[in-house]
């Protein structure tokens, strides 16, 4: 039979036409799956109704994102070229309460000299962005904002000059709010990414005796789970502790050295906001210079793996640290006093809020018991109650029935226990450390590098 030509030859480039009263499902182009990877979920259909757009876009990236984990092998990372400038992208992370005005405005003195030292010192290509919550009160403003990535220093210098320290009812505050929005910044790919985490106080959740929402932030969201999402994409948390008021909370130095850790970066402790220009340089430079070590050592854990195949896990990293630290030349690092808790390492090993609380129970209630040694300033936009002594707290918070003076939010004209001296922090520069080796180590193995 002569097979028949039809009238009109189909376009080089066919053209899918649907209908207008079907919403199309997400497509995506790319390499198709490696073999045994596991296969891409079932799109869920529902009507508008049933699920809203960020909803379904969460979603749907959601699964795209576990079927590239799985399908999409990782690249060691390149090796250095001198003649390009490296790339830094930088997020200020700020309690933005009653408390922390003294720390806004040091970061706004001190954002264009952390710029010159960072651009034009050391030579990086470095971009800052600003992320700022409160909390989750109907009196706040809002509960958090982001501020989109810029290399100009006067740009976040005027940015920071529109926000005002006031808000926050009861202790914790929005934190989880704070980090899911620093997650989902506009982060270049190749950069060495690091939040600089500010604050006073907790997140919700984790059992304090003043907390209005004991379960966990309104919106649902865990910080343990963002922190995880954060550490896979490779993001750096620098969490910087604002005593004395943080260590009032049974919780709050444990989530912040949880929060370092889980990220494989550093908990400090900042006794004057002054120091706070000297931290974010410090450890901007750190990560650095340690950023500059990944192809090396890559390399190396790869040659002694293929030579001795059978050499325990713990014994691959004390070689490849011994040769590595004897070849690659000065570090630097920041150097200052860190915060400390025996119980951190709970929350460390914690994966979602719910355990964290579960396992920080029996520490909340002893801590609980006990009188607070000084007096927390944490606001002064109410009157005092009709308790025992004067106390002044903010507005919308709840008695919890502490009877000794409490101030739950800083204002210019706020007492001070005490003049509190600059914290020290210097930038010494030496052999790679062992704590710097691991931490760089166990950031390659989390984002699936090694």
């Amino acid at each position: 039979r002569r097979r028949r030509t039809p009238a009109h030859p189909p376009a080089a480039n066919p053209v899918t036409t649907m209908s207008s009263y079907e919403t199309p499902l997400p497509t995506r182009t790319g390499p198709p799956p490696t073999p045994g990877a596991p296969a891409r979920p079932p799109p869920v259909r529902r009507t508008p109704g049933e699920m809203g757009m960020q909803e379904m876009k969460e979603a749907v990236e959601a699964a795209y994102a576990a079927e590239d984990a799985a399908a999409k092998p990782k690249t060691e990372p390149a090796a250095p070229n001198p003649s390009e400038k490296r790339e830094l992208d930088l997020v200020f992370t700020m309690d933005v309460t009653g408390s922390m005005g003294t720390y806004i405005q040091s970061a706004k003195r001190n954002v264009e000299r952390i710029a010159a030292r960072l651009q034009q010192e050391n030579g990086y290509d470095v971009r800052f962005g600003l992320v700022v919550y409160r909390d989750h009160h109907q009196g706040d403003e809002f509960v958090q904002r982001r501020f989109q990535f810029t290399r100009d220093a006067v740009e976040v210098k005027n940015t920071l000059a529109t926000i005002s320290a006031t808000g926050g009812g009861d202790g914790p505050e929005a934190v989880e709010a704070g980090l899911l929005y620093t997650l989902h910044m506009d982060w270049r790919e190749t950069a060495t990414k690091i939040c600089v985490l500010i604050g006073d106080a907790p997140p919700h959740g984790l059992g304090e005796a003043d907390d209005h929402f004991p379960n966990g932030a309104p919106t649902g969201v865990d910080p343990f789970k963002v922190l995880s999402q954060m550490s896979l994409k490779g993001i750096t948390i620098y969490a910087v502790g604002c005593e004395p008021a943080l260590s009032y909370y049974a919780s709050a130095t444990n989530f912040w050295i949880s929060a370092a850790q889980k990220t494989n970066g550093r908990a400090v402790a900042l006794e004057s906001a002054a120091s706070l220009g000297d931290i974010i340089v410090g450890g901007a430079v750190e990560e650095m210079d340690l950023h500059m070590l990944q192809a090396d050592l890559c390399k190396r854990v790869r040659e002694v793996r293929l030579s001795q195949p059978h050499l325990p896990e713990a014994e691959v990293q004390n070689q490849v640290y011994r040769s590595l630290s004897s070849s690659a030349g000065a570090t630097r690092q920041l150097s200052m006093k860190g915060l400390e808790s025996k119980d951190a390492h709970l929350l460390a090993a914690a994966d979602a809020l719910e355990t964290a609380r579960a396992a920080l129970a029996p520490i909340v209630k002893s801590h609980s018991m006990r009188p607070a040694p000084y007096s927390c300033y944490r606001s002064l936009a109410a009157t005092d109650d009709p308790d025992e002594m004067p106390r002044f707290r903010s507005l919308g918070a709840a008695d919890d029935g502490i009877k000794i003076p409490r101030f739950r939010s800083m204002s210019a004209a706020a007492p001070s226990p005490m003049e509190v001296a600059p914290t020290e922090v210097k930038i010494e520069e030496g052999t790679l450390t062992m704590e710097q080796f691991a931490r760089l180590y166990k950031k390659l193995e989390k984002t699936g590098v090694l």
